[in-house]
């Protein structure tokens, strides 16, 4: 059977088949389907209407082979959205546009300046050295041309700014001819004058003003914002000075982050375009996202383990065991957020408020797959969930301005979680007067459905709440706390959640398990830079946790800080009702002692106590950034002054205040690894230990009986052989040799070792 190229060769003479060729070879991936058109329009109008059909068809297509070859690790994807893309279309050359429109459109985002963003890590941090490098280059290029801009500006030699070319014609390349032209003909400024005119007869003085090494920074950083912008990056706030701003832009760091921030957002939207991210594909965010955020997480990780804390009282931690300290623990962070939901519950019954739960959706144009069948939204119009996010914020804020208006006040917790295809959606827990909640759900309902409500409405006449939708809490049915902990679980790690009686409560809406759906949220979030928690109307959380930190054990640090500082008995007094309820978790009663919910932050007795970070150690002169610094005021790493919490303060109801210092502990950051070399090269030192050296009590653990012991063994034989066990020590053992692998990447990075070897040949990302 002869194919559709073939056939279009009995059509037209020689030169049209040449012609024709033409189109077929720049586009090889759609050759055929083409010349099928082309032997379909001829057999019926003839050779000239087929020779015009495709010439009318093929204008601005790209190949598709070609993109797939260039974005390899995606290619799979973009050729399943593509082939969705065109079944859409009723006609197989609009398919093909449709399809081709969106490749182009997709080459072009994924390429970020002169990166790939489907690259690996290590490409990325490659490019985002070379961007660094060329932006202090041009700075240095230009420092090293002042001596001899300003001797020629000294001598006269400089030449008048030449005019401005503004090339004619219609096309590109009759404008680049003109201008071509016009540039040749333009006369030299440094070019001596025809003979008979006299030299000084065609000579104008212009004033060309000094160059310095202000000048030259101006003109570098003008230029470095400009190679910013050809990246798509946003620079630096002018706001700030400009050797900030040039010294953020010639950090190979800095690049790094936007770059990957960047990248990882548009591999994630051609994701969700590619028809890729949904309840039947990879739910909430792509594997791929999921993967790259399990990357930096090792990375994070392995960084963490390479450096240690070291405190005046020579108490020394790894970064890592820290930060499982504070917040950045799951567990902990899940457990604050439900004390404080729990006992600002109790505040509102106790002050007789009535409690709304509100959940807001974006319109449909937001989102790129339909929620009942997961097929493509045809009102789908490319927005980013960032882009959604941004809809809501807006319309809450104009919601909260129009409450504020008419003097409604609220409080509660905003919890943002994805739909299945990574579009986001608000559930509000929210407390209020009972008198005013009728307002206060007319005025949200009012903003959620302002636009496109013609979408609200079903077939057969009747209202749906997909937009906004208001419950009244039940308290026969349950409390609020329990009506949002599922969300709060489901959005940090998924773990211990499980109400009794409820069907399925340990799922999602979709059948995932929470501690499976869990990472593929926090990956979402991670990704687009969305804030999942955020609590309204309610007390500074700053305040609560410097509370917390002067525990039972600085009892007496305190009493010494207050003689030396002599606060008025009624500071004291009021400071130490509220360290006794926040050291004893009473998030309820600390409410009220900062005067309720809804009063402003001008109004709490406590603030933070915010000051420049000092530095009595800092070298008098910067060469990063070729400054003198002045007086002892720490700078960051770009230069900027460096801010810090020390305490707080706390002000009576006279307006006396005094300061309270909350951060005890001063901490060095110093390597392992330097810290190890200067023990094995014998220098004297302390032992750096967190346990104590003296004789204690005999801690020997006991025997128990034969019977009891056999039993215990028997009981965890059977527990270790578990699969559940099994595959949870797998994925711990694979995650700790991806730590240790990337840990010593960053001291021996030209020669890994074969357990490093081992893993690439296991394609395993390290």
């Amino acid at each position: 059977m002869s194919t559709a190229l073939e056939q279009s060769r009995t059509f037209g003479t020689p030169e049209c088949h040449r012609w024709r060729q033409g189109f077929f070879d720049a586009l090889p991936t759609l050759a055929e389907e083409l010349a099928a058109g082309f032997v379909h329009v001829a057999k019926r109008h003839g050779n000239a209407a087929g020779n015009r059909w495709l010439r009318r068809n093929t204008e601005g297509l790209v190949d598709p082979g070609r993109v797939y070859r260039r974005f390899a690790p995606i290619a799979n994807d973009l050729e399943r959205g593509a082939a969705s893309l065109r079944r859409l279309e009723r006609t197989t050359i609009e398919g093909i546009q449709a399809a081709s429109a969106w490749l182009a459109d997709v080459e072009k985002r994924l390429t970020i300046g002169g990166l790939n963003a489907s690259h690996d890590d290590e490409a990325l941090v490659r490019y985002a050295e070379a961007q660094a490098r060329a932006v202090d280059d041009e700075r240095q290029k230009l420092i090293g041309g002042i001596a001899d801009y300003n001797r020629r500006r000294r001598y006269g030699l400089l030449p008048p700014p030449a005019p401005a070319i503004s090339p004619k014609g219609k096309t590109l390349s009759a404008r680049m001819a003109d201008y071509q032209k016009q540039l040749a003909d333009s006369r030299n400024a440094l070019t001596p004058p025809p003979v008979g005119i006299p030299l000084m007869a065609v000579f104008r003085f212009a004033y060309h003003p000094p160059m310095s090494l202000k000048v030259v920074d101006a003109i570098a950083l003008k230029k470095a914002r400009q190679r910013a912008a050809l990246h798509d990056i946003e620079p630096p706030a002018r706001r700030s000075r400009t050797s900030v701003q040039l010294a953020r832009l010639s950090c190979s760091l800095w690049w790094r982050r936007k770059l990957r921030r960047t990248a990882g957002r548009r591999l994630e939207q051609v994701q969700r375009e590619a028809y890729r991210v949904h309840a039947r594909a990879g739910i909430y965010c792509s594997d791929m996202t999921v993967e790259r955020r399990r990357s930096q997480k090792v990375r994070n990780r392995a960084l963490l383990e390479t450096l240690e804390a070291i405190n005046q009282d020579g108490q020394v931690y790894t970064l890592a065991e820290l930060a499982e300290l504070g917040l950045a623990n799951a567990d902990h962070r899940r457990a604050e957020l439900m004390l404080r939901i729990r006992d600002t519950e109790a505040e509102a019954r106790r002050l007789g408020h009535a409690g709304m739960f509100y959940t807001i959706t974006a319109p449909s144009r937001f989102h790129p797959v339909l929620s009942r069948n997961a097929r493509r939204n045809r009102k789908y119009d490319g927005s980013t969930p960032r882009e959604a996010q941004q809809h809501i914020q807006k319309l809450w804020s104009q919601a909260r301005a129009k409450l504020a208006r008419e003097g409604l006040g609220v409080y509660g917790i905003r919890v943002v979680e994805p739909h299945h295809d990574g579009t986001p959606h608000w559930h509000l827990l929210l407390w209020m007067e009972p008198e005013a909640e009728p307002r206060v759900t007319e005025i949200l309902r009012e903003y959620a459905e302002a636009e496109a409500p013609e979408e609200l409405f079903e077939r057969g006449g009747h209202k749906t709440t997909a937009r906004f939708k208001p419950v009244r809490i039940d308290y026969s049915r349950g409390t609020a706390a329990g009506y949002v902990a599922k969300y709060v679980s489901k959005n940090i790690n998924g773990e211990q959640f499980a109400r009794d009686g409820v069907e399925n409560d340990h799922q999602d809406r979709y059948g995932h398990e929470l501690s499976d759906a869990a990472p593929r949220i926090e990956a979402w979030a991670a990704t687009w830079g969305i804030r999942q928690f955020q609590f309204l109307g309610l007390p500074s959380v700053t305040v609560w946790r410097e509370v917390r930190r002067l525990t039972e054990k600085q009892e007496e640090t305190l009493r010494q800080w207050e003689e030396a500082t002599r606060p008025a008995p009624t500071v004291s007094e009021r400071m130490g009702l509220i360290r006794e309820a926040a050291n004893a978790g009473q998030w309820d009663l600390f409410m009220r002692l900062m005067g309720g919910p809804n009063t402003p932050r001008a109004e709490q007795p406590i603030k933070p106590w915010r000051l420049n970070r000092p530095d009595t150690e800092q070298a008098e002169f910067s060469h990063a950034t070729g400054e003198a610094h002045q007086g002892v005021e720490a700078r960051g790493r770009y230069g900027e002054p460096v801010k810090a919490t020390w305490g707080l303060v706390v002000r009576d109801g006279r307006g006396r205040q005094a300061e309270y210092l909350t951060r005890l502990y001063r901490w060095e950051i110093r390597s392992r690894q330097r810290a190890a070399g200067r023990s094995e090269a014998g220098e004297a030192g302390d032992a750096w230990t967190r346990v104590t050296n003296c004789t204690g009590v005999d801690i020997t653990p006991s025997t128990p009986p034969p019977e009891v012991l056999a039993e215990q063994v028997a009981r965890f034989e059977e527990w270790r052989q578990s699969d559940d066990v099994r595959a949870a020590q797998e994925d711990a053992d694979l995650e700790a040799r991806m730590v240790r692998a990337a840990a010593r990447r960053l001291f021996h990075p030209t020669a890994p070792p074969e357990s490093e070897r081992t893993l690439s040949d296991q394609n395993v990302p390290i």
